[in-house]
């Protein structure tokens, strides 16, 4: 399944330096520019004029004037106006995702000091889309993550759209931004290279979002947490049963990292996903062993095996 950061030394007022940088993190108003149109032609000017978000929200060309119609009608629509006035009432000037996106990259170059804080841009999309990340670039439309309490929500499963909220934004994006670092030998791509892959994920979001619960970094529910936590033993039981480690069919694999309700193969009450919690449960104790470990030398390391081993997991709670 293909996919889908030695700690910085540095002297402490190089550190400071570092935090200040990123402190204050800049967001881009593409959503407030859109619903303010007037016209069909103030609409292909800022899509002209913002082509490369035009592309990553629609992956359309603003000469293309269906398109531009479209969007201009969704613009107007009364649903769509409400729907933004709750984007304006839930994340007002958007200080608050400036600042946790401040906190993140500001630890990102604490570790990676050549690291370059991507832009970072609202987007309104009427719900055609949620959350576009590159190393340059992340695109966040806001209306996907209002909450429980918008009046029109994402196309999506409850298990999965209890995710689409304003605390996710931000652990989302670290977690696609944390591929660049996380180095990995997928010649021998089988379910332990998965498991290790999305455990140093995991465990990177951890570090550069110490304020953020491990919860909302998973993206699991307080229950399924205690859940996985608690019949562990179990779990890693079945994938040792069934020789799943070192499983190089995808299907297979897939069951076990990608989205679902729950893992109807081991328990109504195991969480899906619960390859990416035994990863991070693997990987946490990889580094419970070495405590010289760096972060980034973590990051840096490729062989799954080897930390599989080193962790000396073997379904245990401590």
């Amino acid at each position: 399944m293909k996919k889908l950061l030695v700690l910085f030394i540095a002297v402490l007022l190089g550190c400071d330096k570092a935090a200040e940088e990123v402190s204050s993190v800049k967001i881009e108003r593409f959503d407030e520019q859109l619903m303010q149109v007037k016209t069909k032609e103030e609409l292909q000017k800022l899509f002209t004029d913002n082509q490369s978000v035009t592309n990553l929200l629609y992956d359309r060309d603003p000469s293309d004037t269906a398109f531009i119609s479209d969007v201009f009608h969704m613009t107007q629509n009364a649903d769509a106006q409400k729907l933004f006035g709750q984007v304006k009432e839930t994340f007002g000037d958007l200080s608050n995702i400036s600042s946790e996106f401040g906190a993140a990259f500001s630890e990102i170059k604490k570790i990676y000091p050549e690291f370059k804080e991507p832009r970072i841009v609202a987007g309104f999309t009427g719900l055609q889309n949620d959350m576009i990340v590159t190393d340059s670039i992340v695109v966040v439309s806001l209306d996907a993550f209002i909450g429980p309490k918008a009046n029109f929500r994402p196309d999506q499963p409850n298990y999965i759209l209890r995710r689409f909220a304003p605390e996710y934004i931000v652990p989302n994006a670290v977690r696609f931004l944390s591929n660049k670092f996380n180095k990995m030998n997928f010649k021998k791509d089988n379910f332990t290279t998965d498991m290790v892959f999305f455990g140093k994920s995991l465990e990177f979001s951890r570090y550069v979002l110490p304020n953020t619960p491990d919860s909302i970094i998973i993206g699991y529910t307080n229950r399924e947490m205690q859940n996985a936590f608690e019949h562990q033993d179990y779990i890693w039981g079945h994938i040792i049963d069934r020789e799943l480690l070192n499983n190089d069919n995808p299907a297979v694999n897939t069951k076990y990292f990608g989205e679902r309700p729950y893992m109807a193969e081991i328990s109504p009450d195991c969480p899906a996903r619960i390859g990416q919690w035994l990863g991070w449960r693997v990987v946490e104790l990889y580094r419970a062993n070495n405590e010289k470990m760096t972060i980034q030398e973590l990051m840096a390391k490729d062989n799954a095996e080897e930390i599989l081993r080193g962790s000396k997991y073997r379904g245990q709670k401590d």
